[in-house]
């Protein structure tokens, strides 16, 4: 029989994204086991100060969800690198964003990450800005009561129109594309999601445009936003998920460290 201790802690698999994958965009999603323990030697590649991060969770399955997001992206950054994974040097932007340390490695590959539920989703990509999200369909969210921060007027519209079966996944579509988008732009949630729509045509892929005028902190970034693609992909089921990422290449992009 299989110790609790010597379970994997969590598995990656790549995901099909073929209007990614022609950009030269990633995805991998990885699937959590809240039954392995924080000692598994799969966490042997997290850092002093990581392993320690994950301890001061509360709930065991959020500890979890830190360290194989964590771990996850190590092994899949060193192995893009050819670098070891437990030695790269990992920081957030001034807007909490993850990136590598080194300039030298920022340049050479761009990731975003995201995790809900029993899932991450992990983007890489050497030649675009990338940003993920993936969101647990919560049966019992009151979805309602978060789509005035989330939808705008034509979100709002569009949604309305469909068959109210639809209403909870479309909301579920708006609210991973926006993450998605404003992720790969680089300003989280500091621009409102109410600012730009990002439904209103019948395919898989956000139609974004800008709604009035943004607020003073946001006028110079927002507009941005619609210089990035971004497609919604089959999530495991229960999930919704998107990945966007920039038209323009990233300038000076380097192989090694």
């Amino acid at each position: 029989m299989t110790k609790f201790s010597d379970r994997p802690a969590f598995w990656t698999s790549p995901v099909d994204v073929p209007r990614a994958s022609a950009a030269g965009v990633e995805v991998i999603l990885v699937t959590f086991e809240f039954r392995a323990r924080l000692d598994s030697s799969a966490f042997d590649v997290l850092t002093d100060d990581e392993r320690a991060s994950a301890a001061r969770f509360v709930r065991h399955e959020d500890a979890m969800r830190y360290a194989a997001t964590r771990a996850a992206l190590r092994e899949l950054l060193g192995t893009r690198l050819a670098a070891p994974a437990r030695g790269l040097s990992l920081e957030r932007d001034i807007h909490g964003r993850p990136r590598l340390a080194h300039r030298l490695a920022r340049e050479s590959v761009d990731f975003n990450v995201s995790h809900s539920g029993e899932h991450a989703l992990l983007a890489f990509s050497r030649k675009r800005r990338v940003g993920v999200d993936i969101e647990a369909q919560q049966t019992g969210l009151d979805w309602q009561s978060l789509a005035p921060a989330v939808l705008a007027p034509a979100d709002e519209a569009h949604l309305r129109a469909l068959p109210e079966h639809r209403h909870r996944d479309v909301f579920y579509d708006a609210w991973t594309a926006k993450e998605a988008l404003l992720k790969a732009l680089g300003v989280g949630i500091a621009i409102e999601m109410t600012h730009f729509s990002v439904l209103g045509n019948s395919s898989d892929a956000p139609d974004v445009h800008l709604i009035g005028t943004p607020s003073e902190s946001a006028e110079v970034s927002l507009p941005a936003v619609t210089a990035f693609d971004a497609v919604w992909f089959e999530a495991p089921a229960g999930y919704a998920a998107c990945v966007a990422w920039s038209r323009s290449a990233l300038p000076a992009l380097h192989a090694a460290l």
